[in-house]
């Protein structure tokens, strides 16, 4: 008789134990995405304030010989080289 008494109260809880992890879940799973977007117009909104660079004209380094866009090298002794260390070397 007590068992009857229990059962639609075990019952219920059982169906809470599925259903509150799963609740969590999608709040967890909206917040994230929420925050995805803001982290997004944020980035749109930095983009939009800066110039748009190309690629531009590529040119080789004369220390190590690759290829590299010209508006990214740094300059020493009126040479173009591809990154600060070859530009120590070079």
């Amino acid at each position: 008789m007590g068992l009857i008494k229990f059962l639609p109260w075990l019952i219920l809880i059982a169906i809470a134990l599925m259903y509150i992890p799963r609740m969590m879940a999608q709040k967890e799973k909206a917040r994230m995405k929420e925050e995805l977007e803001s982290m997004r117009r944020k980035l749109n909104e930095r983009e939009q304030g800066r110039p748009q660079e190309s690629a531009g004209e590529m040119v080789k380094c004369p220390c190590c010989g690759i290829f590299f866009p010209k508006n990214e090298g740094a300059v020493k002794n009126g040479r173009l080289y591809c990154s600060r260390d070859c530009a120590r070397r070079g």
